[in-house]
C-alpha cells in the first residue's frame, strides 16, 4: 500500500518533494500546505510545474491534520514544534528539514515526545546542513577509525541559484552590509544564532554516538566575501549591491570536557573566487570531512555538473527527505529519533531501471 504523504510548503525543496512523491508509486500525495493566498486552492501540480495531481493546496492546517496521513514532509522556513506536534498526535510521523535534529536539550522535547506517544508517531530531521555534512558523513567516517580525537567538516556551497530570497538574505546574510566587526562573545545576529543553534544539535548527535559528554557549541569565527559588482540572483531575484555580503563563512566549535572535539566550517557564496581560500569553481566538492584517529580519514562529497537545471543542493535535500519518509513512518519508536535510531535510507531508482 502506498505511503500517504502531506507536504508542508512549496518552496525550493518542498516543490521538489511534491514532484518526487507524485512521480513515485510507493507514495500517494494526499495534501499540500502552502503559505500564500495565491497558492491556496490551486492544484499542487500547477504550483510545482507538473501535470495536475488532483490534490488541492490549502492553508487549512486542521484539514490536513484530519487526513491522518502516514507522514508529513515539513519544509517550512522555521521550526514550529507546536504545529508539528498536532500532526504527530493525529498519528502522522514527520520528517523536518528545519529543526528537530537533537531535542533533549530543547524546550520542545517534552512536547514532541508526548505527541509521539499519543499518536504512535515519530519525528526525524535532516538535510545537507544540519545533516549530511554535520553529522551523517562524520559519523560514517568515524565507523572506520579508532581512538578518535577530533572531527572536522567543511561545507563550500555555491548557491546563486537557490530559489528562496528569504533564506539567502536572512539565513546567509546575502545583500546585507558587511559589518566592521563581529562580536563573537556578544549577542549574535539572527543568522549567526540560527547556525549556532542548529549545528549545536548536530554536534550533540556526534557526541552521543561517540559516547562523550557535550559542553556546548560556540561560533568561533565569522568571515565575509564582498560582491565585486552589483548582482541580482536568479531565480530568487535577490539583489546584492557591490561591496555587500556575497559570501559568508561560519566556524563553529563544539566542546567536550572543556576541550574542542568537533569543528564545522560552513561557507556559503553567491560568487566564485571571493578569496584565495574561498570556493573557486563549480567542480570543487561541496563537502569535506576529516576524522583524526587511528587511522585518520578524509572524505569528500560533491555535486558535479552545471547549474543549468534546478539548484543541486535543494534537489539533494528533497531527495533525502523522500528517502527518509518510509523509515520514519515505519519505525516502532515514538517521539523524536535521529539517524542513530533508524537504518540508513536508500534512494529510489529511476523508472528506466524499474522497467
Amino acid at each position: 500500500m502506498a505511503l500517504r504523504v502531506v507536504v508542508g510548503y512549496t518552496g525550493g525543496v518542498g516543490s521538489t518533494v511534491v514532484r518526487l512523491v507524485q512521480g513515485n508509486p510507493a507514495f500517494e500525495l494526499v495534501g499540500v500546505l502552502v503559505h500564500s493566498e495565491d497558492k491556496d486552492g490551486k492544484d499542487a501540480g500547477d504550483i510545482v510545474g507538473i501535470a495536475p495531481t488532483g490534490v488541492i493546496a490549502t492553508r487549512d492546517v486542521d484539514a490536513l491534520i484530519g487526513l491522518k496521513a502516514d507522514v508529513l514532509a515539513w519544509h517550512g522556513i522555521d521550526w514550529q514544534p507546536e504545529l508539528i506536534a498536532r500532526f504527530m498526535r493525529a498519528g502522522t510521523s514527520v520528517y523536518s528539514s528545519h529543526g528537530g535534529w537533537f531535542l533533549p536539550s530543547e524546550p520542545s522535547y517534552d512536547l514532541i515526545q508526548a505527541a509521539g506517544e499519543e499518536g504512535g508517531s515519530a519525528l526525524i530531521a535532516g538535510g545537507n546542513i544540519p545533516g549530511l555534512i554535520s553529522d551523517v558523513l562524520p559519523l560514517f567516517a568515524t565507523g572506520y577509525s579508532a581512538d578518535v580525537t577530533y572531527v572536522r567538516a567543511w561545507q563550500k556551497d555555491h548557491v546563486p541559484h537557490y530559489p528562496s530570497a528569504f533564506q539567502l538574505g536572512e539565513f546567509l546574510g546575502f545583500g546585507q552590509e558587511i559589518p566592521e566587526k563581529v562580536d563573537l562573545d556578544g549577542e549574535l545576529s539572527f543568522a549567526d544564532a540560527s547556525w549556532q543553534w542548529c549545528i549545536g544539535q548536530s554536534a550533540q548527535i556526534v557526541a552521543r554516538a561517540l559516547g562523550i559528554p557535550y559542553d556546548g557549541t560556540k561560533l568561533t569565527k565569522k568571515e565575509f566575501g564582498a560582491a565585486p559588482e552589483d548582482l541580482t540572483l536568479q531565480p530568487s531575484g535577490l539583489h546584492i549591491p557591490k561591496g555587500h555580503v556575497a559570501g559568508a563563512r561560519w566556524t563553529l566549535t563544539a566542546y567536550s570536557n572543556g576541550k574542542p572535539f568537533y569543528e564545522l566550517v560552513n561557507e556559503q557564496s553567491a560568487v566564485l573566487g571571493l578569496g584565495d581560500d574561498w570556493r573557486q569553481d563549480d567542480d570543487e566538492p561541496n563537502w569535506r570531512v576529516v576524522v583524526e584517529g587511528s587511522p585518520s580519514i578524509e572524505l569528500q562529497f560533491g555535486l558535479p555538473g552545471s547549474h543549468d537545471g534546478p539548484d543541486h543542493v535543494a534537489a539533494l535535500n528533497a531527495a533525502r527527505a523522500v528517502a527518509c519518509l518510509p523509515g520514519v513512518a515505519a519505525t516502532q519508536k515514538t517521539g523524536w529519533v535521529t539517524v542513530l535510531d533508524l537504518p540508513a535510507p536508500v534512494g529510489v531508482v529511476s523508472g528506466a531501471l524499474q522497467s
